[in-house]
C-alpha cells in the first residue's frame, strides 16, 4: 500500500480510484545502498533465479505466487455472511505478512498501531508507514487489485480489523442519516461510515440503522443500547471486536463506564 496522503485530514490522493481514509499517518519511502560488487551479486543471482520462472511463467505452467488474502498468514477470517467477509488481521512484531492479492473492494480499522514497512508487487523499494489508531481506509480493488506485503518493524502488534465486501456491485440500499454524536468519515458508491466517541455518561439521540453493516471497536467499555421500548442490553467491549448489525428499529447508545468509548459503525450499500 504505497500511497500518500494529501495535506486535507483523511484523503489519501495518489490513487483516488482505490483509496478513501480517515486519520493521520506518517510514511516515508525506504530505500537501500549497496557496495558495487554486492549491487552485481545479487543482480546475477536474481537474473540466474528468475529466469526459469519467467519462462514457465511465459509457457503457461506457472503463476506468480500469491496468496489469497484469506490465506495470508496473520490474516485470520473472523466471520462470513452473503454480504461481507471479516479479517481480523494481527501481525506480531518483527513479522511479516507475505505477498498476498486484495481482488475485493475492503474496508479496514487501524486498532492498534505499529511501524510498518509496506511493499506493493513491482516497487523498488518499501514504504514506511505508521498508521495512527482508529484510522479507516477503504480500497476498491474490485477495479483494480493490488499485492503487496508487509512488515511490522515496531516493537508492539499491528492490529488492523476489515471486511471484504462480497456482492459484487452495490445493492441500492439507503443508509442511515445518523445523529449528533456520529462523526461521517466515509461515503462512497459501497458503504457509508461514522466515528463515534462517547465519554463516560454520554448518550446518543436515537437513530434507526436503515441498512446492514459492521461495528468495529477502537477503544473498549460498557456500552448500554437501548431500543425503543426502553430495553437496554449492556455490552463489555474490547479493543477489535466487531458485530454484524442488520437493519433495525430505532436504538440509542449510552457509555456507563469509566472510559471513553470509541466506534466505527459501517452501512452497506
Amino acid at each position: 500500500m504505497a500511497f500518500a496522503w494529501s495535506g486535507r485530514r483523511g484523503e489519501i490522493a495518489s490513487r483516488p480510484y482505490l483509496w478513501q481514509g480517515s486519520g493521520f499517518h506518517r510514511e516515508t519511502r525506504v530505500t537501500r545502498t549497496f557496495s558495487l560488487p554486492l549491487l552485481i551479486t545479487l543482480l546475477l543471482v536474481a537474473r540466474l533465479a528468475g529466469a526459469p520462472a519467467a519462462a514457465l511463467e511465459a509457457g503457461g505452467a506457472t503463476q506468480r505466487p500469491f496468496l489469497p488474502v484469506e490465506r495470508t498468514p496473520f490474516h485470520v477470517p473472523a466471520f462470513r455472511n452473503d454480504a461481507i467477509s471479516m479479517l481480523n488481521v494481527w501481525l506480531p512484531p518483527h513479522r511479516v505478512a507475505p505477498y498476498h492479492e486484495h481482488s475485493r473492494d475492503f474496508a479496514y480499522v487501524v486498532v492498534r498501531e505499529s511501524p510498518t514497512l509496506v511493499q506493493n508487487w513491482g516497487d523498488a523499494a518499501p514504504t514506511s508507514i505508521i498508521w495512527p489508531r482508529g484510522a479507516v481506509g477503504f480500497g476498491a480493488f474490485s477495479k483494480q487489485s493490488l499485492t503487496h506485503r508487509a512488515e511490522n518493524v515496531g516493537d508492539m502488534p499491528l492490529s488492523i480489523v476489515g471486511f471484504e465486501l462480497l456482492e459484487p456491485a452495490p445493492k441500492g440500499r439507503a443508509p442511515s442519516e445518523r445523529p449528533a454524536g456520529f462523526t461521517q468519515i466515509i461515503d462512497n458508491e459501497r458503504l457509508r461510515g461514522w466515528r463515534l466517541a462517547l465519554k463516560p455518561g454520554e448518550i446518543t439521540p436515537a437513530f434507526t440503522q436503515r441498512a446492514p453493516g459492521v461495528r468495529i471497536v477502537v477503544e473498549g467499555g460498557e456500552l448500554i443500547e437501548t431500543d425503543a421500548d426502553g430495553d437496554g442490553q449492556n455490552m463489555a467491549l474490547q479493543p477489535g471486536d466487531f458485530q454484524w448489525r442488520d437493519a433495525g428499529p430505532a436504538r440509542a447508545l449510552r457509555n456507563a463506564g469509566a472510559t471513553t468509548i470509541e466506534l466505527l459503525e459501517f452501512e452497506v450499500k
